[in-house]
């Protein structure tokens, strides 16, 4: 009877007596080998008996077998106990599961071939003690010799005795006796089995037994070696994983990697070395490898960090082409600068809808370019979107600023690429829109156009020289003015939000530049005569209520700037702010706003001692040139000329400029997916506008939209885009509204501004600073992909993968697979 199982435990056991219920329970004991045609081999290839004979002090030789005293009685003594005294987790450890078949007989007279299986199944010599043994010449055969020859085994069928460990193990010089005829000659047992005990072939067994021994419970040769493979890898990783965690903490952070000089005898090898010695004061792994340099090769000069750098920013681009696949459409921003080294950086921004309708919009890349014409630009996008397997037909929007070569209506970008793809939509940024409406305010009306001139005037006179800049501050410590800001802020046409600050920092700081510029004017000999003009030209009515009502107004414009910079925002949302801010600017122009101006200046002009406002002198034509009045009109009151001339005049341009400016990205088919996105009852015309242009079929974008209106009115009182989307993530009910989900992603896939470019290039300031003009373009748009998408994770095994992959022939000099 034959049984088959898998077993992961060598588990020995002595038969005193075989009866039924033992072959039950050795049946689920018995581990069950399949025989090998060479034992020995199989043997020495499974368990490596070699290492076990050497560990044991044993050597064979072609003419005998040398075994220690001690080792020899050890072996002998190990054989009375259990074969296998191994600890469970050793066996699991070093033994893997390996299927025997064996014969359930133990009886080594009806099978003597089965012994190595047995052996190798934990089983040791068959020694029963329960049988009758029959006499033959009136001797038969003695129990006792079991305790003396421990090697010794019976068989009841033949009434004669083996040695286990021959049968199990032979050598050529074994006595056949003991292996396949049986011994059965009882008058001469004691002499025979002590002639065997010390024989070569039996000590040859023995010797292989305790070397099977050895490599089950320690390892094998090849075990040991793979042991230590592995654990040199493993610390070899761990020490790349360092030195990545310490590149990419500093690309994080946005700091210098490299020193000047890097060598040992240098105070200051850099962030990125000198950060690796701090941290190996806490970790072994970089103590062992860097400091100490257990390791011949490092991997910190500027090549290798330059490579990990870009592994690191390749896995970030990666994942995040991977998330864009997914969503199937896109859209890009795209802007351009001048670094300090004076090369042209392109910001590559993509914006894209995941899963959940939540819009990102990540970074790519810095990408010079020798020109910023269109055809150029054009290339350049096509080039990228190509490198990263990006479909130009899956691109929905393009937003640039309002350069001739970005917006032009034959040779700009946004013309070139549409003739690619015509879905591919134009959206001028709003945040630069606003921008150039605030621009031409400040050209168009003269009074403002004075203040502003007066604003960088001032920043410029009393920022120049830290002296006079001195002087500022100790009258405003001396005041006790901690309100506002502290400083002067300047002017610029780019930065969007220079114009709040710098009216708002002279607004609170009034007060502290009269007295900075008195203080001048009478101390300064050289500078005195321009502090005194400037003395003149604040201290006015006319300036206290320009720079009063202005802020006021600068104030609202800056909420909508800071709004229209959200990456988040959509078409619709950009709306109704808009519409809220011309409401709350046309709210402004009334009698009671300006009165309060009007008030708040009047305080400001009393506390600091100027002059109440007066009407300007009529100025009236010569007599002999026909006499009479220059521009005569109603005005009888100071406050009516400044509400005519200024306040009113002010407000009606910006309001005009905001709508007129903004009506340039009032595409139709936005408008038309406002409608069928946000109305409760749609126009066919939008609804037969976004079917044509998107392919859809008119009847089941129909029906979608009245079901899902209906639906709808029963949570929300509201119709609005946020509410809208809501609701259709709530309880996944957008798997029934397929068309009415995709024109929601197309919309909101479509950008509004490129704020996220202008970002970008805050980043590049202080990565391309002036002391680091020569970095490299790789290097340069690695750190800054790192540094802005810092949100991605990175998996350091798959970026040694591929650190290993790129080496010469797939290796590396340090053991990392």
């Amino acid at each position: 009877m034959c049984i088959r199982r898998f077993v992961k435990a060598l588990e020995p056991k002595r038969d005193s007596r075989v009866t039924s219920q033992d072959h039950a329970a050795r049946r689920q004991r018995i581990l069950l080998c399949r025989e090998s045609p060479n034992r020995l081999d199989r043997i020495s290839s499974i368990f490596g008996l070699g290492i076990g004979a050497m560990d044991l002090g044993i050597s064979i030789s072609s003419g005998s077998v040398e075994i220690p005293e001690n080792s020899a009685t050890s072996v002998d003594n190990t054989i009375n106990e259990d074969i296998f005294n191994i600890p469970k987790s050793e066996k699991s450890t070093n033994v893997q599961s390996i299927e025997y078949e064996i014969d359930c007989d133990r009886d080594p007279g009806r099978n003597f071939k089965n012994a190595y299986n047995l052996l190798c199944s934990g089983l040791g010599p068959y020694q029963p003690t329960d049988c009758n043994f029959p006499k033959v010449n009136g001797r038969k055969f003695r129990i006792e010799w079991y305790v003396k020859y421990p090697w010794l085994e019976y068989s009841p069928s033949q009434n004669s005795v083996y040695c286990f460990y021959c049968r199990a193990l032979p050598s050529a010089s074994c006595d056949q006796a003991f292996i396949t005829n049986g011994f059965k000659s009882w008058k001469k047992m004691n002499e025979y089995s002590t002639n065997h005990s010390k024989s070569f072939g039996h000590k040859e067994s023995l010797t292989k037994y305790a070397s099977l021994k050895s490599a089950i419970k320690h390892g094998n040769v090849i075990s040991k070696i793979d042991s230590n493979h592995k654990k040199v890898v493993k610390e070899n990783r761990e020490y790349i994983k360092c030195l990545l965690e310490t590149l990419l903490y500093c690309a994080y952070q946005g700091i210098p990697i490299r020193g000047h000089r890097e060598n040992e005898d240098s105070e200051n090898m850099g962030n990125f070395l000198e950060l690796m010695k701090l941290r190996a004061k806490d970790n072994n792994i970089l103590d062992r490898y860097f400091l100490q340099k257990e390791k011949s090769f490092r991997y910190v000069t500027g090549t290798h960090t330059n490579e990990f750098i870009s592994l690191m920013a390749a896995f970030v681009t990666k994942s995040i082409i991977k998330d864009i696949q997914l969503a199937g459409i896109y859209s890009i921003l795209i802007d351009e600068t001048q670094d300090l080294a004076r090369h042209e950086q392109v910001s590559f921004i993509i914006r894209y809808v995941d899963g959940n309708l939540n819009p990102h919009e990540v970074f790519i890349g810095f990408y010079r370019t020798a020109r910023t014409d269109g055809e150029c630009l054009t290339n350049l996008i096509t080039v990228v979107l190509n490198s990263y397997n990006l479909r130009i037909e899956d691109l929905r929007g393009q937003c640039y600023d309002g350069a001739a070569s970005m917006r032009g209506s034959y040779n700009g970008v946004q013309a070139k690429i549409r003739t690619e793809n015509p879905l591919a939509f134009y959206v001028h940024c709003h945040a630069h829109i606003l921008n150039l409406c605030l621009v031409d305010l400040a050209k168009q009306v003269s009074y403002v156009r004075n203040i502003f001139g007066t604003l960088k005037t001032l920043h410029s006179f009393i920022g120049a020289s830290s002296n006079r800049y001195q002087i500022f501050e100790q009258i405003r410590t001396k005041m006790g003015d901690k309100i506002g800001p502290k400083t002067l802020k300047s002017l610029s046409d780019t930065r969007w939000s220079c114009r709040i600050d710098a009216l708002d920092s002279v607004v609170s700081n009034f007060t502290v530049i009269l007295k900075t510029l008195e203080d001048i004017s009478e101390q300064d000999s050289i500078n005195g005569s321009d502090a005194s003009s400037l003395l003149f030209s604040i201290s006015n009515f006319e300036f206290v209520f320009c720079i009063v009502f202005l802020n006021d107004v600068m104030r609202e414009t800056n909420i909508l700037s800071k709004y229209l910079q959200s990456p988040n925002i959509n078409y619709a949302n950009v709306n109704t702010m808009t519409l809220q801010t011309v409401a709350i600017l046309s709210e402004h122009r009334s009698v009671t706003e300006f009165d309060k101006t009007w008030n708040k200046a009047m305080e400001i002009t009393k506390k600091n001692n100027i002059s109440s406002p007066k009407l300007p002198r009529k100025r009236t034509i010569p007599l002999k040139l026909g006499g009479g009045q220059v521009n005569s009109t109603d005005i009888t009151s100071v406050q009516d000329m400044y509400k005519i001339n200024i306040y009113y005049i002010v407000l009606d341009i910006v309001i005009k400029e905001i709508q007129d400016s903004f009506k340039e990205n009032d595409l139709n088919i936005l408008q038309a997916m406002k409608d069928v996105i946000i109305s409760e009852k749609p126009e066919n015309n939008s609804i037969k506008l976004v079917c044509e242009t998107y392919n859809l079929d008119f009847n089941e974008v129909t029906i979608e939209l009245a079901m899902f209106n209906r639906m709808f009115k029963t949570k929300y009182d509201e119709f609005n885009i946020d509410n809208k989307i809501a609701y259709l993530l709530c309880g996944d009910i957008q798997i029934g509204f397929t068309n009415y989900t995709k024109i929601i992603k197309i919309f909101l896939t479509i950008p509004t501004n490129t704020s996220s470019c202008e970002r970008t290039f805050s980043c590049l300031k202080h990565l391309k600073s002036y002391l680091r003009t020569s970095m490299g373009q790789e290097r340069l748009s690695g750190l800054a992909l790192l540094q802005i998408q810092r949100e991605v994770p990175i998996d350091f095994d798959k970026v040694i993968d591929e650190f290993v992959s790129n080496g010469v022939g797939g290796n590396r000099k340090l053991t990392l697979k």
